[in-house]
């Protein structure tokens, strides 16, 4: 059972850093493993469920983020323009991305070109 321990361990050590799926991976590999307890493996069937419902979660988070500006590769030259314009008006880059809803790499490479084309 010293095995099983472990695993569990450093199931749950990955689940607290956020590593769903390295961490759901492990409690498949207990879930059919025949050496352990039919509890055990129940135990690791739950945990499975309940990493896919928080991986599901994450996911249709990061869909509905990105759903939310469709738009956003289109414009690239007209929010660049913007965002050397907020630049101008004395904005930092973290309100100007507040503003544009823009990534910040995106707000420095910005930045870093308008100063190397003056």
């Amino acid at each position: 059972m010293r095995g099983l321990g472990l695993m569990k361990e450093k199931a749950y050590f990955l689940e607290g850093r956020g590593l769903f799926r390295r961490a759901k991976l492990i409690w498949h590999n207990i879930s059919l493993d025949k050496r352990f307890s039919e509890y055990e493996r129940d135990l690791a069937m739950a945990s499975i469920k309940r990493l896919s419902n928080i991986i599901s979660g994450k996911v249709c988070k990061q869909r509905k983020k990105l759903s939310m500006h469709p738009d956003r590769y289109k414009n690239i030259e007209a929010d660049r323009e913007r965002v050397l314009q907020l630049f101008r008006t004395g904005l930092t880059p973290k309100e100007i991305q507040e503003i544009t809803h823009r990534s910040r790499a995106f707000i420095y490479n910005c930045k870093k070109s308008s100063s190397t084309c003056k």
